[in-house]
């Protein structure tokens, strides 16, 4: 049986925030002058004469687009367009039409391969994937881009966040999901929403009908300093706490894996990477990855994965010691990532840049034999 999870950065569309401007912070003071005037109920014409001021101070062109999307009403019937110069949005405004900003931005189609090319690489029976925009899109993806690894059942799991950050769930005929509570309605101190996210046990089946559990979760995005670092103390003591809750039911394979946002020596991370009975499949001597061959391929990098892994340590696949599954092997698939110019681990010949590449993460996965008679 082999298990695979993989933070996938979304499918199709990803909110563009998650992206980073990359600007500096007088074009977003501009920009936010620039939506503060069109907001306006009442325009005079200082206020249409600024507007071009900060058009030309933002530098907007056909290479840099602000998007929006005009809508007009005909007959009842919204019609919308895209519209990316302001003095077309002006004319729309002095027209009294609505309009709403665009909030995602389309993955470009040679990375959305790049991600089906990792999967298909490891072929996995149950494929965890973490930050999917929404059902449909997992189920097009499915359909369109692993329609030969017979992947029948497909879920998605909404989480907290309402940026596109669900979880997708795919497995192949004779795997069955039999249990699914989530905690997304768990509260903070605050009455707060505790995962930004989510967090799911599941419970699982193969085909011959054993037993596996699954805590799949999402810490990532958290903010810096004391307070950010405190709400991941709890989310990470919340974990530890359930972790031990499905132990003491049954004492067949569990695993939890997503993306935890720290090396594993952070002390957030350390109730739950301290338990004696918790293995990390990267700490393991059967572990698989191409290794990175570039000038600092000798140095091991605070908080990589290990030495010559020089990738940050984010995402994680642990899993318990358990008489009742054996770890046959596992690895770390990061071909879809571009090495970029100071790194040279191999990745697929047509990935030359950031955009091209599958996304940040690797994907993690495991073959697991399960002791027969686990119910």
């Amino acid at each position: 049986m082999r298990i695979a999870s993989y933070n996938i950065q979304n499918l199709f569309f990803r909110d563009e925030a998650l992206f980073g401007t990359g600007h500096s912070k007088n074009f977003m003071d501009w920009l936010d002058e620039f939506e503060a005037i069109l907001r306006k109920g009442l325009r005079l014409n200082e206020d249409y004469r600024r507007l071009r001021e900060l058009s030309f101070l933002m530098g907007l062109s056909k290479e840099h687009p602000q998007k929006y999307l005009v809508l007009r009403n005909h007959g009842g019937i919204l019609h919308g367009k895209i519209v990316a110069s302001p003095r077309t949005l002006e004319k729309d405004f002095k027209a009294g039409h609505s309009w709403i900003k665009m909030t995602s931005q389309m993955i470009p189609r040679e990375s959305v391969i790049h991600k089906a090319r990792v999967i298909s690489e490891i072929n996995p029976d149950v494929l965890l994937l973490q930050e999917v925009e929404d059902r449909a899109s997992l189920i097009s993806f499915r359909d369109k881009y692993l329609a030969d690894f017979n992947y029948r059942d497909c879920y998605y799991f909404e989480g907290n966040s309402n940026q596109g950050l669900g979880f997708g769930i795919l497995l192949r005929k004779g795997y069955s999901l039999s249990v699914c509570r989530s905690y997304c309605n768990k509260e903070d101190s605050e009455g707060k929403p505790l995962f930004d996210t989510g967090l799911q046990i599941l419970w699982l089946r193969d085909p011959k009908d054993q037993l596996f559990r699954i805590l799949q979760t999402n810490l990532s995005g958290l903010g810096k300093g004391e307070k950010a670092d405190q709400k991941r103390r709890n989310q990470l003591g919340f974990i530890s706490k359930v972790w031990e809750e499905q132990l003491e039911m049954f004492h067949d394979l569990l695993i939890c894996c997503g993306s935890l946002g720290r090396p594993s020596f952070c002390e957030s991370l350390s109730e739950l990477m301290t338990k004696k009975e918790i293995r990390n499949i990267l700490k393991s001597g059967c572990l698989k990855a191409d290794r990175d061959y570039g000038k600092a391929s000798s140095y091991f990098s605070l908080g990589a994965y290990q030495k010559g892994i020089n990738l940050r340590e984010t995402q994680y696949f642990l899993y318990n010691n358990t008489p009742s599954a054996e770890l046959l092997s596992c690895g770390l698939n990061r071909r879809g990532i571009w090495s970029g110019r100071t790194h040279n681990w191999y990745c697929y010949p047509d990935i030359n840049s950031e955009k091209a590449q599958a996304g940040m993460h690797p994907l993690l996965w495991a073959d697991f034999l399960l002791t027969p008679g686990n119910k």
